[in-house]
């Protein structure tokens, strides 16, 4: 992950000069860090701070993207409810922006819920 943290120190160092248009990146990128490295705790503040921050700048794209990315960890990791919220939540992120290929990609994953026979739920 070494290169990966690269860009994380990077990021830190932008983010000091443009902390409205890099900080929910970075945050997302370090949820997503902690995650591979089951700090679970650490990753889902950063999930949720990465969303916070991309809904404060007014990345509708970004906020969904962190949402998803929220979910999928969620799903990962076996936490239906949460994964459910955020997929609802990044579904809703990726409609306002206008987005019909993530609104789909992200129904599938809420259609998932709604199988029958799936061990997910």
């Amino acid at each position: 992950f070494k290169e990966v943290e690269e860009i994380i120190e990077s990021l830190q160092v932008a983010v000091e000069h443009a902390d409205s248009n890099i900080r929910n990146k970075l945050e997302l990128l370090q949820a997503e860090l902690h995650g591979l490295g089951a700090r679970h705790n650490k990753a889902v503040a950063l999930y949720n701070a990465a969303i916070a921050s991309a809904k404060k700048s007014k990345f509708i794209h970004e906020q969904g993207l962190a949402c998803e990315r929220a979910g999928l960890y969620y799903k990962k990791m076996g936490f239906a409810r949460d994964a459910l919220v955020h997929f609802q939540q990044a579904h809703a992120c990726y409609k306002e922006w206008g987005s019909s290929v993530k609104v789909g990609a992200i129904q599938r994953e809420l259609d998932g819920f709604n199988s029958v026979g799936n061990n997910f739920i």
